[in-house]
């Protein structure tokens, strides 16, 4: 989306013309907060979510924009026009969507093979040996978003009704 929104702006002619893509913004920042919010919600360790928030916040929204505002203050004093720094940013910024778009693809690729042949390997597992078959869920998936604390108190529960049975 930024890709679209510098491209534009680089063929803009007069300010009104940029409301559509100003309207653009939605996509870009608020999914992107939303989105950062959302992974770090799922991947932060206990006690982190918010101080990996703020450097978040922070990595976007004072080192990007610094940054941004730097090379676009040299790209507008190399080339002397406004619309070849938006241009450069617009295909900068396709760029990197591309480089983006094919490593996440490449990891889901990946993660998923993966997955595969663990699932493969836990199945002929336990066609030889299904003694094991609770240990074998419970490494299977050992993070459950959400669960965490339910299965914490269903392991409890099980350990307390064990040592009962003893």
């Amino acid at each position: 989306m930024y890709g679209v929104r510098y491209l534009g702006y680089s063929y803009t002619n007069c300010a009104w013309y940029a409301f559509p893509y100003e309207a653009l913004e939605v996509f870009t920042i608020a999914l992107l907060n939303v989105a950062s919010a959302d992974f770090l919600k799922k991947n932060a360790p206990y006690g982190t979510l918010a101080t990996l928030t703020g450097i978040a916040g922070g990595a976007h929204h004072g080192f990007g924009k610094g940054v941004g505002g730097l090379a676009g203050g040299i790209i507008i004093e190399v080339t002397k026009s406004t619309k070849m720094a938006f241009y450069y940013f617009s295909m900068i910024s396709f760029g990197a969507g591309t480089v983006y778009g094919v490593f996440a693809h490449l990891t889901f690729y990946v993660k998923n093979r993966n997955a595969r042949s663990r699932a493969n390997t836990n199945t002929e597992g336990k066609a030889r040996d299904s003694d094991n078959d609770d240990d074998e869920v419970e490494r299977a998936e050992p993070f459950l978003p959400g669960d965490g604390e339910q299965q914490h108190q269903m392991n409890a529960i099980t350990a307390l009704r064990e040592t009962k049975e003893d």
